[in-house]
């Protein structure tokens, strides 16, 4: 079990002091005990939290007493991510919680050695359960999936423990490889062919009009010379006056 070395903190020692000394202010807490103000070295805090889950039980080493907690909380400051304050929780071994599980997978699938992807949707599980039986990490064993296998929080076994997330959930897929297009640039895509259709038959209907029109025209052409040969007056004939 991961341990880390904690001291009280006097109310008169400013938290922002601590931080700046390289420390950090927590609490410890519990159902069955009163709380206490502790300071912690920030290094080797950051240490641990590289090593531990929320669900692991760590020794709180206090004074000359040992303390078995979970990490329940962490604040960080906004602008710098660092941790800024520790909440640690002390249950006995038979006390029930309700905790968030890191699920993580172990071994390659089946599946994803033939070409497919592994999709996992879910990084915790919810579980409630007496504090001893809670576990570090949900490791899932996933060699033998297939492509289109698939694990739901149905198909898990915590023991003892009461899973609180929604039984129909999808823990993580196998899905198939995914299809590659390839698109020859030298010739022209479906948009573009129904876009050059769209022209063609503009083209054709302006071409038509156009048409329309130029004969329309000449219609009317030809209608006004009828016109004006129908109305012009015959010129009289040479000689017409001698024969009478």
């Amino acid at each position: 079990m991961p341990k880390v070395q904690v001291s009280k903190r006097e109310s008169e020692e400013n938290p922002n002091t601590l931080r700046r000394e390289g420390k950090l202010p927590a609490v410890l807490y519990g159902p069955e005990r009163d709380s206490i103000s502790l300071k912690i070295n920030k290094k080797k805090m950051k240490e641990l939290l590289d090593e531990i889950t929320r669900s692991t039980r760590i020794d709180l080493e206090l004074d000359d007493d040992v303390h078995e907690v979970f990490l329940r909380d962490i604040q960080y400051d906004h602008l710098t991510d660092e941790p800024i304050h520790m909440d640690f929780y002390e249950v006995p071994d038979d006390h029930p919680v309700e905790m968030e599980i890191p699920v993580v997978t172990v071994g390659t699938p089946e599946g994803v050695s033939s070409g497919g992807i592994m999709d996992q949707l879910m990084e915790t599980i919810t579980v409630y359960g007496e504090a001893m039986d809670i576990p570090e990490i949900l490791r899932l064993d996933v060699e033998e999936l297939e492509i289109g296998d698939s694990i739901h929080v149905s198909d898990l076994d915590l023991g003892d423990l009461e899973i609180l997330t929604p039984e129909d959930r999808t823990v993580l897929s196998i899905l198939a490889p995914r299809k590659e297009i390839e698109i020859d640039l030298t010739e022209p895509t479906i948009g573009e062919e129904l876009l050059g259709e769209e022209e063609l038959e503009a083209e054709e209907e302006l071409e038509g009009e156009e048409l329309e029109a130029e004969e329309e025209l000449e219609g009317e052409e030809l209608e006004e010379e009828a016109t004006e040969e129908e109305t012009e007056e015959p010129e009289p004939e040479e000689g017409s006056e001698g024969a009478k």
